[in-house]
This record gives structure tokens, sequence and C-alpha cells, in this order.
């Protein structure tokens, strides 16, 4: 086997030989409501269109081989993930550190923050979040710095357990977000806002990686014309 500082991971042309290539899925669009408590909104199921998405991005990967399929044990991405895995006679393994990262996890579980809370101070929240790019804005959320530090272990236990074969990673947006800021040293929490389903590829040998591409959702084209107003 190659040694790893000799393996190009930049070539996307280069055989898997000594690394490992992730195919980093977002989940299919999920029910939202404003109604929902802060427990609720963790948690909740794929929507009609996020149904279909799941099944285009399934239809579309299983023209390429896929070694392995992990996946976030949320509905959303649990479901996704067993879409594509199916195609290719897998189980997904289910990971708890690819869950979501959670913005409302210190408010009361029971209550709705969109209700509770007044509708300048939420809005305020996701403008400062989308203009900064960074979790700070969150008044009641989990730590960022604890988030990507849980997800970039169980990308590490990844890459060095599947050297030499493509893995399929079913998770969130923030979850493929702390990956490619990893990868492009970027200090933003969420330098890019993926598409539901989209595909983005990272190879990694040891703790090396090289993002090859980001947010593909090309395959929902045919049927999407738009996003809903909370599921971006």
């Amino acid at each position: 086997m190659p040694r790893a500082r000799s393996i190009d991971l930049d070539n996307p042309f280069a055989p898997l030989t000594g690394l490992c290539e992730l195919i980093l899925v977002r989940h299919g669009e999920q029910i939202l409501s404003k109604e929902l408590s802060a427990k609720e909104t963790v948690d909740p199921p794929l929507s009609e269109l996020g149904e279909r998405q799941a099944e285009a991005v399934a239809n579309r990967l299983a023209r390429t081989r896929v070694d392995a399929v992990y996946s976030s044990p949320l509905r959303r991405a649990l479901r996704t993930g067993t879409r594509i895995a199916g195609e290719h006679g897998l189980e997904p393994v289910v990971r708890e550190e690819l869950s979501e990262y959670e913005p409302w996890q210190k408010f009361p579980a029971d209550q709705s923050p969109f209700e509770v809370l007044p509708h300048e101070e939420v809005a305020a929240m996701f403008r400062d979040h989308i203009r900064t790019r960074r979790y700070g804005a969150f008044t009641y959320a989990e730590d960022g710095a604890e988030f990507r530090a849980r997800v970039l272990r169980q990308i590490s236990s990844i890459v060095d357990a599947h050297l030499g074969q493509r893995v399929v990673i079913s998770c969130h947006g923030g979850v493929i977000n702390a990956v490619l800021a990893d990868a492009l040293g970027s200090a933003f929490d969420m330098p890019v806002r993926v598409h539901h389903t989209s595909l983005s590829v990272v190879r990694g040998a040891d703790t090396r990686r090289a993002v090859q591409s980001v947010n593909d959702f090309t395959h929902v084209l045919d049927f999407q014309t738009h996003v809903g107003a909370m599921n971006l």
C-alpha cells in the first residue's frame, strides 16, 4: 500500500488504494412547522418532497460502487440512508455522533420557540446566523466547538476503518459543513448551505482531507422548483 503522504487526495481519478472516499448526503426535506416544540424540531420525518428526493438520490447512487453506508439516527437521515443502502444490499450503520447540531438544545423541550419567543428575536437569530455563518447567533444552542469535535472524531473513525473504500454518510447540513470547514480550513460553522439530498465528496487518508465536490443536487431538478421557507 502506498505511504499515506504519497497518496494524491486531490486527484479525483486516482484509485481508492490507501484512502477513503466519503459521499456526504444531506437528508431529504423534513416536515417542519412553527407549532413544533423544541424537542419535536430535533427529529421530524421526511416530507412528501423529502421522500421523492431520497428516492432520486438513491437511484443516482445506484450506479456507483458503495462499500458502506453510515447514518445519523435521526429519522430524516436514516430514512434517506436506508433508501441509498437498499440499492447496494447494505444496511446503514447508525452513529449518534452524526446527529445534527441543535439550535434549541437549551430551550424548554416542551415549548415551541417560534410561539413563545418574540418573532423579532427568532428572526434576528436566523439573520445573524445567515450573515455570520456561525452558530454563535443561537442563544439556546449546543456548543458549536463541541459539535464540530464530535463530528470530526466520527469522520476520522470512518476514514480509518474504510481505507480503499467508498462510503456514503447520510446526515445533516451541520455535519456536512463541519467536515467541509475542517477540510478547507474555514473558521465558519456553515460555509455552504447544502441542499436536501445534495452530494458533497471528500477524500481522506490519515488526518488529511481533500474536497472533490460540494452541494451537487442535480438529481432533484426534474421535480423540484423551490425551497420551503422553513426548509433551508
